[in-house]
């Protein structure tokens, strides 16, 4: 059976509200005779184009750089990116044979906002505390950077 799903909005000193509710009825009158459960889980945006932008053109290449002044050897920014995620981006697995619990560093496709922001920060505060490098906050007005600035990063 296909996940059935809809995404409601609270808004202060408004009653909850469903985006599409036409859709969501129409869906829930579609489903065969039975019992079902509902569950209300709370709802984070992915992460943006604008995140992964900061990422991958100031954090893992400004990173980079500080982890080969360290002494690594990463050749490029796809081998940062998997040293980060294993060190900040982990998620269990369960061998139930053994019970033995392994690291696999998470896919950033599955991080939401708020992964994505912790994930940025703890890089940047590694790179300040260990490498000696300040990272810089991201543009908010990206469209107006100019020339200079671009060089800067």
């Amino acid at each position: 059976m296909k996940k059935i799903t809809a995404i409601g909005i609270k808004e202060e000193g408004k009653p909850f509200r469903i985006q599409n509710k036409t859709g969501l009825e129409s869906s829930l009158n579609d489903l065969p005779n039975g019992k079902y459960k509902l569950t209300i889980d709370r709802y984070f945006n992915k992460s943006s184009p604008a995140q992964f932008g900061w990422l991958y053109a100031c954090i893992y290449p400004m990173s980079l750089i500080a982890l080969n002044d360290a002494g690594y050897e990463f050749v490029n920014v796809d081998e940062v990116d998997i040293f980060w995620k294993s060190m900040f981006a982990n998620k269990e697995i369960l061998n139930r044979e053994t019970g033995e619990i392994m690291n696999i560093p998470k896919s950033k496709s599955e991080f939401v906002t708020v992964d994505q922001m912790a994930y940025c920060e703890s890089i940047r505060i590694y790179c300040s505390e260990y490498l000696g490098v300040n990272i810089p906050d991201p543009k908010t007005n990206y469209k107006e950077i100019s020339n200079q600035d671009k060089l800067e990063l």
